[in-house]
């Protein structure tokens, strides 16, 4: 995510309910004019994120990097069965 406008306190990444949250805020004021950006970004973390032990830092090239382990989780697989033949009589 490029973030080069932003100085890395003034970006904020969070998680609440397997959601990632990331926001920021930009001042800049000089004696002419007073400007000020804000954004908010969210998506929802795939299940196996493990969000306690996410990590954020800005890159050189002003590129923020978000990364968290993953453990992939195993789908519980059902059979499906076809109708049973002594009910087909």
């Amino acid at each position: 995510m490029g973030m080069q406008n932003y100085r890395p306190e003034e970006i904020k990444v969070s998680v609440k309910d397997n959601e990632l949250i990331v926001q920021g805020e930009h001042r800049h004021k000089d004696k002419n004019r007073s400007e000020r950006s804000y954004f908010f970004k969210s998506t929802l973390l795939p299940p196996g994120t493990q969000a306690e032990q996410l990590q954020s830092h800005v890159t050189n090239d002003g590129q923020l990097k978000i990364e968290a382990p993953f453990i992939e989780q195993k789908e519980n697989q059902k059979s499906i069965n076809g109708p049973n033949k002594e009910s087909q009589k």
